[in-house]
């Protein structure tokens, strides 16, 4: 399991090992701290900064949505190889990473609706391919579900899907309670970082923070920077605030708001996995990739969770392909004449 993003990352933890030995660098990558601080702060009409992370230069623009406790860290391993194809952008959501709180809840709806503050105020015009990772995944359908006309393609890395957690109960009852009981570490957690009694050598803050395990390729700065997000009270209440809601408002507002997505190119990666509970969820997300006519569902075998971790390079190349058969057209470098 890799652990390196700001966040304890998603509750699947007990269901998948998020990580392979692929993720484990042999060294400190130098270039990594960039992630150490801040990329670009835009300003929200109301005054909140967000932080973004831009990279390449062309159209369609590729969007990168991290899961429950992401940040534009997760990405680390696949951006720069997406962005020789075409400009793709990462931010930090509302608490996570380097962008300001938001107000709670931190439901899909006011995620999507600081996601669409957060174009407009970077001048990010449309179209763009969504790609979203875990519960990522719930924001990027829920904007194409009101803003279709905007999006070109998509890339769901093995996506959460609404009423999961009411699904899994009914498949492994033990699991079930499993993910209460880490839900409730959460919990605990962010109460005892907004009192200042979370400590990082506590076990309840290794507990919530899966270990608060290191990346090898992490500097000591950037690891510090790591840990300081997993023990501030701003994340923490954000992260709890956005599970709490995955299984009740959230899942409401997307099965409100489902549509067909028309013939967009779609792709939904799964990590491979086994048993009866990995079938219940190959099987939600081939429904997903039924969302659109050209929608593929695929197995990732020898990768955990963290898909663009373990398996950089599946991730890049479902992007390439879907930016090659979207209805733009190929990727419009801003070295071509025909750009604007």
């Amino acid at each position: 399991m890799s652990l390196s993003d700001f966040g304890p990352g998603w509750r699947w933890a007990l269901l998948l090992a998020f990580c392979s030995s692929a993720c484990a660098a042999p060294s400190v990558d130098p270039a990594l701290d960039v992630y150490a601080h801040s990329q670009q702060l835009v300003q929200l009409p109301d005054g909140r900064g967000m932080n973004l992370n831009c990279q390449g230069a062309g159209t369609p623009t590729v969007i990168l949505e991290a899961g429950a406790g992401g940040s534009t860290l997760d990405w680390r391993r696949v951006q720069g190889r997406m962005a020789q194809l075409t400009r793709v952008c990462a931010y930090d959501r509302a608490g996570m990473g380097f962008s300001d709180s938001g107000p709670l809840p931190r439901t899909a709806k006011a995620v999507m609706e600081d996601f669409v503050a957060l174009l407009q105020a970077a001048q990010l015009k449309p179209p763009y391919v969504l790609v979203g990772h875990s519960l990522g995944s719930y924001f990027v359908r829920l904007y194409a579900d009101h803003y279709l006309s905007n999006v070109v393609g998509m890339v769901l890395v093995d996506p959460s899907v609404e009423y999961q957690d009411t699904r899994m109960a009914a498949v492994s009852p033990q699991l079930s309670a499993s993910i209460r009981k880490s839900d409730e570490e959460q919990r605990e957690c962010a109460r005892l970082a907004q009192s200042g009694e979370l400590k990082v050598d506590s076990a309840l803050f290794k507990a919530c923070s899966f270990g608060n395990k290191r990346d090898l390729a992490f500097s000591d700065s950037l690891f510090q920077v790591v840990t300081r997000r997993r023990l501030s009270a701003a994340f923490r209440v954000t992260y709890v605030s956005e599970i709490d809601n995955m299984e009740g408002q959230d899942s409401a507002e997307l099965t409100e708001a489902r549509r067909s997505y028309g013939s967009i190119p779609l792709i939904v990666l799964s990590a491979a996995d086994s048993g009866p509970v990995a079938q219940l969820f190959m099987n939600m997300h081939q429904g997903l990739a039924h969302l659109s006519s050209r929608g593929m569902h695929r197995r990732v075998e020898k990768s955990g969770h963290y898909i663009q971790l373990d398996r950089p390079e599946v991730v890049v190349g479902a992007v390439g392909e879907v930016l090659a058969g979207s209805a733009a057209g190929a990727p419009c470098r801003q070295t071509t004449a025909s750009c604007r």
